[in-house]
C-alpha cells in the first residue's frame, strides 16, 4: 500500500498547465485515446503535445500525456524508464513538494503527495523497470473515478 507526503504549496497544476485549463487553449494537443463517457462524465480523453519532450531531474521522460475530462485539464501524465529515474525523480519531487518519512520513501511501488488541489503519485514497476509520474487534479480525479465506477461493470 502507498504512504502519503503532504504539499505545503499545492501548485494547482503543473509544469505551467493550471488544473481545469480548457483544451480549446491547446490547437496542437493530438488525441490519443478517447476514453468515452458515462451518464457522470462526458468526452474523456488523453492527448499529447507532438514533438514534445521534458527532462526533469536528470531524468528524460519518455511520454507525456493530457487527461482532459469533459474538456477540462484533468491530469498529466509522464512515463520514465529504470529505478534510478525513479529515484531522481523521487528527490527531486521531495526538494518542490515536501520531504517523505524514512517508510515512505522505502515504497518503490507508489508513493503520494496530497495537497487541496493537487495529487502527485509516483509509481513504478519494477518487473517492467519502468514507471509513471502523475499530476492529477483532486478535483475532476473525483469524477474521472465515478466515471471509472461507472464502468466496470461493461
Amino acid at each position: 500500500s502507498a504512504e502519503a507526503a503532504t504539499i505545503p504549496e499545492d501548485p494547482g497544476g503543473f509544469n505551467g498547465y493550471t488544473w481545469g485549463m480548457p483544451l480549446a487553449k491547446f490547437p496542437a494537443f493530438k488525441l490519443v485515446k478517447d476514453l468515452g463517457s458515462t451518464d457522470f462524465v462526458k468526452d474523456v480523453g488523453l492527448y499529447e503535445s507532438p514533438g514534445e519532450t521534458l527532462t526533469l531531474n536528470e531524468v528524460p521522460l519518455s511520454t507525456i500525456r493530457y487527461r482532459f475530462v469533459e474538456n477540462d485539464l484533468e491530469s498529466i501524465q509522464l512515463s520514465y524508464v529504470g529505478r534510478e529515474s525513479r529515484d531522481k525523480l523521487m528527490r527531486w519531487l521531495e526538494e518542490r513538494f515536501g520531504k517523505l518519512t524514512s517508510h515512505e520513501r522505502k515504497m518503490v511501488n507508489a508513493v503520494l503527495w496530497y495537497g487541496d488541489k493537487t495529487v502527485i503519485n509516483l509509481n513504478y514497476d519494477v518487473v517492467a523497470k519502468q514507471g509513471t509520474l502523475y499530476f492529477l487534479s483532486r478535483e475532476l480525479n473525483h469524477k474521472l473515478n465515478e466515471f471509472h465506477q461507472a464502468t466496470q461493470g461493461d
